[in-house]
């Protein structure tokens, strides 16, 4: 049997435990991320492919990426839930390489605060390369959320604006592709439970017993609650997102990648 199990999701959301709930279930070798020297720019996106997306969509750049990337797949059961796939064109190059019949895809969802402290934690942000490889950058062309309000909160700004960008490309993705190709929404509070692991195995239709991994980089010790405390007031009490409704505008005006 041959299907691809792939992520829309943002990093830091639950990736790694993702991916080793689908490898178990699926009796599979666990991909999370290329990280070898020669993986990037062919099984794993490089900063150039990454900055060609965001800046100039889909273009042939991208696409020779994402030939070389579907060759290295096997024609059998895979799945890989590396997060930078989604910003750099696996949605639109599966669909272009007419693979959306055996894909389905994995929005995987966090809890907006806990999301973005984890990058503030890790200084995620501090340098432009990081941005760059892993992430996404405000001053990229191909963006659905103007980044200029999320500043006025300082170094709090950039990671944050990147926690809502990514929510608008997984709306942007489910409402434009999931006519075309298989989606599920999750979050990671609900699949790492007993009863969220169960329900996403029958969602994804596996069979037999559904086999739950511990969880994945815990490290609750000495968090900053200051700072979780401040990241929740402003998610909760001064960010106002209509993110259907902003996606829905954004494709009717011809936004694309």
């Amino acid at each position: 049997m041959m299907h691809n199990y792939f992520t829309i999701t943002a990093g830091r959301t639950g990736s790694a435990w993702l991916a080793s709930f689908l490898s178990q279930n699926l009796n599979i070798s666990e991909v999370h991320e290329f990280l070898g020297i020669n993986d990037f720019g062919n099984k794993m996106p490089d900063i150039r492919t990454m900055r060609n997306f965001n800046n100039f969509g889909n273009n042939e750049f991208v696409q020779d990426f994402w030939k070389r990337k579907f060759g290295y797949i096997p024609n059998e059961l895979y799945s890989e839930t590396n997060h930078t796939l989604c910003k750099c064109g696996l949605v639109e190059n599966i669909i272009l390489n007419k693979r959306e019949n055996y894909t389905t895809l994995i929005i995987l969802k966090r809890d907006m605060t806990d999301q973005c402290v984890s990058y503030l934690e890790r200084n995620d942000f501090g340098n432009i390369t990081l941005a760059w490889q892993w992430y996404l950058h405000p001053s990229y062309l191909k963006k659905i959320i103007n980044p200029k309000p999320f500043m006025q909160f300082g170094n709090l700004g950039q990671p944050l604006w990147y926690c809502y960008e990514m929510a608008a490309r997984q709306e942007y993705y489910s409402q434009k592709f999931s006519d075309k190709v298989k989606m599920i929404e999750v979050s990671l509070e609900e699949i790492v439970t007993n009863i969220g692991a169960k329900k996403l195995h029958l969602d994804l239709d596996f069979s037999g017993e559904c086999k739950i991994p511990t969880k994945k980089n815990q490290n609750k010790a000495n968090r900053n609650t200051q700072l979780i405390a401040y990241v929740k007031d402003i998610v909760e009490k001064k960010i106002k997102i209509d993110m259907p409704d902003i996606v829905k505008k954004a494709i009717k005006n011809g936004f694309t990648f």
